[in-house]
């Protein structure tokens, strides 16, 4: 079917791609793990494949060996290196245009280039609402359709379950650190309960120097720790995060934010360096033409996405569940 205003089409189109790098940062930089994960190079694209494959250590190399002279070296084959496969996921999101607001908006380029950017900002706000509920999810929703998130990555052990083609229940070097309770209005000795577990999940997180980068929690959990640390006690915000846009307050070093997302009673320590979003090419947040269908005065362009959240080492991140 013939374009009924071609010249109303390049121009929607060509806005649309223009602003395409906007929404990729913005989408990228207002939540916290994501602008994390971008800013230490961990957001990556990768071609189209059956899979995501994720190679994964869970071994040490035991041919380390002191020597002198004509000393023997150990050059037998090692095992300890595997991979984890992940499913892609694929989101989408429309930008409509009725044929109504094109006739009523093609005389004047600035309305329709008006119209349009409204239209791509309330798509972007959907997508990052979307994209940050899936973050904290499973991937289980919408049949299974839904990007793996944080309850994947970071379950909550009371069972365990397959995760990357990994079955936790049998493998358990590729299960993530858990526990449970943490009552900040009680004490054991001299010490807060819930202070007392984030300070065994922040060492049962760290491997020497290795250690977690975030903590994210829920606005009530976080309000509570912060009531522990004000007045004369150690308070240190993160001014990367702060200058970045995101409120935090310190535990250890490692910048705690809350989310509205985040489930009740649960914490996340997490270590982004062990962490990865991989995005499709041709899939980054691309937009196709619009189109118009042959029964609407109406067309059509459509957002897409292929992306997952994936982890290389489950055992350098925890969570910390039941929390009151």
């Amino acid at each position: 079917m013939a374009q009924a205003n071609p010249s109303f089409d390049a121009l929607v189109t060509t806005t649309l791609l223009n602003y395409r790098p906007k929404m990729i940062e913005n989408l990228m930089t207002h939540e916290a793990l994501f602008w994390l994960l971008k800013s230490k190079g961990m957001v990556n694209e990768e071609g189209g494949s059956r899979g995501i494959v994720q190679p994964i250590m869970h071994g040490e190399n035991d041919t380390v060996r002191s020597y002198s002279g004509w000393d023997l070296l150990d050059i037998s084959p090692q095992t300890g290196i595997s991979a984890a496969e992940f499913d892609w996921k694929f989101l989408a999101t429309a930008i409509t245009i009725s044929g109504e607001e094109e006739f009523r908006n093609q005389g004047s380029k600035t309305q329709i280039i008006n119209l349009l950017k409204t239209k791509i900002r309330q798509a972007e706000l959907s997508l990052e609402l979307s994209l940050n509920e899936m973050l904290f999810g499973d991937g289980s929703g919408n049949s299974s359709k839904d990007i793996q998130g944080l309850a994947a990555i970071v379950e909550e052990g009371t069972a365990w379950s397959t995760y990357g083609g990994i079955d936790r229940d049998t493998y358990d070097f590729w299960r993530n650190q858990w526990a449970t309770g943490g009552d900040f209005d009680a004490s054991s000795g001299t010490s807060i309960v819930g202070l007392a577990k984030m300070r065994t999940m922040f060492n049962n997180t760290s491997v020497g120097k290795v250690t977690p980068d975030l903590i994210i929690t829920t606005q009530s959990i976080t309000e509570e720790y912060e009531a522990y640390v004000e007045g004369d006690k150690y308070r240190v915000t993160s001014n990367k995060m702060a200058d970045a846009g995101f409120r935090n307050i310190e535990f250890k070093g490692i910048p705690m934010v809350f989310d509205n997302d985040c489930p009740t009673g649960y914490m996340y320590f997490l270590n982004s360096d062990f962490m990865r979003f991989v995005v499709g090419k041709g899939r980054n947040f691309k937009s196709t033409p619009f189109v118009r269908p042959q029964n609407q005065d109406a067309k059509s362009s459509l957002i897409l996405l292929a992306a997952n959240l994936v982890t290389s080492k489950s055992d350098v991140h925890g969570v910390i569940t039941a929390i009151t």
